[in-house]
């Protein structure tokens, strides 16, 4: 399951993953972005991974960036998991070419948040 809402930031979107991706997520998140930013507006993501529910760390990224027809616009994406998951990070940048992704710790959100508003 995934829940979408504005930032105090305009151009940063936060989602919060907890449990296994559905395609009515995939849908949910196109149709926020559809109705909060448009099309042409550059876009970055922080992403709050509290539970994979039986999906990889890989596979919630390339649901987000491929299945979205607004993948393009991302230009940053600041996933924030448990710490055995940041391992993986480079991998999951391999996904998305010309998207920046970087993975932070729990302990490190406002390290997140500095990183997204560059």
């Amino acid at each position: 399951m995934i829940e979408l809402w504005e930032s105090e930031y305009t151009n940063i979107v936060q989602m919060t993953v907890d449990g296994k991706m559905t395609e009515e997520d995939v849908e949910r998140v196109e149709t926020f972005i559809d109705g909060h930013y448009g099309n042409e507006e550059t876009l970055n993501a922080f992403v709050d991974i509290k539970n994979l529910g039986g999906t990889d760390l890989l596979g919630i990224v390339k649901g987000m960036l491929v299945d979205i027809k607004h993948w393009k616009q991302y230009g940053k994406f600041a996933v924030v998991t448990d710490s055995v998951w940041v391992e993986g990070g480079s991998t999951v940048s391999d996904l998305a070419p010309g998207i920046e992704v970087e993975q932070f710790d729990r302990a490190q959100k406002d390290q997140a948040w500095e990183w997204l508003k560059k």
